[in-house]
């Protein structure tokens, strides 16, 4: 699930775009972005089926979902930055290139080894894709005309959600020209390539006019560390016990991601500008809710993982059956989001993320009894409950918190307390695909009933500790200001 972490850009421009012109470029950058959120949902219910033909193991799937998300989020911020050093338009045609040739690769690829490698390619062309976005919308664009515009963009991520896992059945029922799950990634190329040439034409040229130079130590530093904490998790799956150079991995990991923390404040205090603003974590609000960001989305993005795997590999539904089952997730988060931030927010506050963490934990309560007693020849229908009520929950919760934690970031740090939230939300979907995947390969395997009757009771393991999760994200959730526009009471 990508999300833009730009900030408005202070920009020189050298052309700009108008009329016609301006929403041709408006639609190819939409275009763009919606094809990396596609990307991202798709991939979900494909994994049965890489599994199948290249005898994925239990750790290659999760790589799969990992790899992309983790390059994403190390890259974004860096994404945006070289945006403002080299201009908008050519990050974003870079971006939308190797994206496309990555597909291409993740398309053709002939060992599951090989396609996470790709996969973690697209998620690093994705990161100087995606940040643009914003920024081109900014250039062409006055303030009183943004909001259109803006809408649009919004709109993006609850529509892929939507489409992804419908589309990703019907391509792998059709089986054009024998590629299965391959057509996934052979649909990027056409859409990529018409990008590619129409933004070629009708972007507009931009910088920002102050350019920060990007923290490649930082950038450095913090990818070393989350690779060496996320890759024991995920290998480690594979193995029981878990071997000894698991938890050596692990602790030079927490070891390298402390040196990080020193090093941006040290940047931080002697002026420069580091891959994180580490003043903002002295906002209580900010350190509430980047935390309450980060612990949430450990089990909703862990849960499309697993759900998926429950329903194609352990009940034997169809790819569009999984699509169907999966559907009224979007349909209500949307409807959550709606009300949540529009309704809510603005009379009950902190309550309205704390209603959907509630809201939400019922819905895995449910999902978790469903899969205990699921049958064979269970259908969309017997999980449509527990995937509607979690779905609200989670559109009740995601967009107030992101409103509660950046209210009170100074207008100077926006786009640092915005690239930080969007972040850490990529980082937690690395984490929660590793963590729960981890947990829900070891019972399935473990499972005395044999491999084909574990999925079931590993669904269930992972339900259990996801309602733990929420648990902790309720107590954390009231480090959030009271009320929207709580102002300096949150400090």
């Amino acid at each position: 699930m990508s999300t833009d972490t730009s900030a408005p850009p202070a920009t020189a421009t050298t052309t700009a775009a108008s009329g016609r012109a301006r929403t041709v470029a408006l639609v190819v950058i939409l275009l763009a972005s919606f094809m990396d959120l596609l990307d991202a949902t798709v991939m979900n219910v494909a994994l049965p089926s890489v599994r199948e033909d290249l005898n994925a193991s239990s750790a290659q799937l999760q790589w799969l979902l990992a790899g992309y998300t983790l390059a994403f989020a190390l890259g974004i911020i860096t994404g945006a930055r070289l945006g403002d050093l080299y201009g908008y338009r050519r990050v974003f045609l870079v971006g939308v290139a190797g994206f496309t040739l990555a597909s291409a690769l993740c398309a053709a690829a002939p060992t599951a080894g090989l396609l996470v490698a790709t996969r973690v390619i697209q998620g690093v062309f994705a990161a100087a894709m995606v940040p643009q976005v914003l920024s081109q919308i900014q250039l062409m664009y006055a303030p009183h005309e943004r909001g259109g515009a803006m809408a649009a963009f919004s709109s993006l991520n609850g529509l892929a959600s939507a489409v992804g896992p419908i589309l990703g059945a019907a391509l792998l029922e059709a089986d054009l020209f024998g590629q299965g799950w391959r057509a996934v990634f052979w649909l990027n190329i056409p859409v990529g390539v018409l990008a590619l040439v129409v933004a070629s034409r009708v972007l507009p040229e931009g910088r920002a006019e102050h350019r920060p130079r990007p923290d490649v130590p930082g950038m450095l530093l913090s990818g070393a560390g989350l690779v060496l904490v996320l890759y024991p998790l995920i290998a480690g799956s594979e193995e029981r016990p878990w071997p000894a150079w698991t938890y050596v991995c692990l602790a030079l990991g927490v070891a390298v991601l402390f040196l990080f923390h020193r090093y941006e404040r040290r940047l931080s205090g002697a002026g420069r500008t580091p891959l994180v603003e580490m003043s903002l974590f002295r906002l209580r609000s900010v350190g509430g809710g980047l935390l309450l960001q980060f612990l949430f989305f450990l089990p909703v993005m862990g849960f499309f993982l697993t759900f998926m795997q429950l329903l194609q590999a352990g009940l034997e539904m169809s790819p569009m059956a999984a699509g169907v089952a999966i559907l009224p997730w979007p349909i209500a988060t949307t409807i959550g989001a709606g009300v949540g931030a529009a309704v809510l927010l603005p009379k009950i506050g902190r309550a309205t993320v704390q209603l959907g963490l509630v809201v939400l934990a019922v819905g895995f309560l449910l999902l978790a009894f469903t899969a205990r007693s699921a049958a064979p020849d269970a259908t969309w229908l017997d999980f449509l409950p527990g995937v509607a009520v979690g779905g609200l929950g989670l559109g009740l919760t995601v967009a107030p918190l992101a409103a509660l934690t950046l209210e009170n970031i100074p207008g100077e740090h926006a786009g640092s307390g915005s690239g930080l939230f969007n972040t850490v939300a990529q980082l937690a979907a690395s984490v929660g695909v590793a963590v729960m995947g981890t947990l829900f390969f070891a019972v399935r395997d473990s499972h005395t009933g044999g491999r084909a009757h574990g999925y079931a009771p590993g669904f269930t393991a992972t339900m259990w500790a996801s309602l733990g999760l929420v648990a902790l994200c309720f107590a954390v959730s009231f480090l959030l200001p009271r009320r929207s526009g709580a102002g300096a009471s949150a400090r």
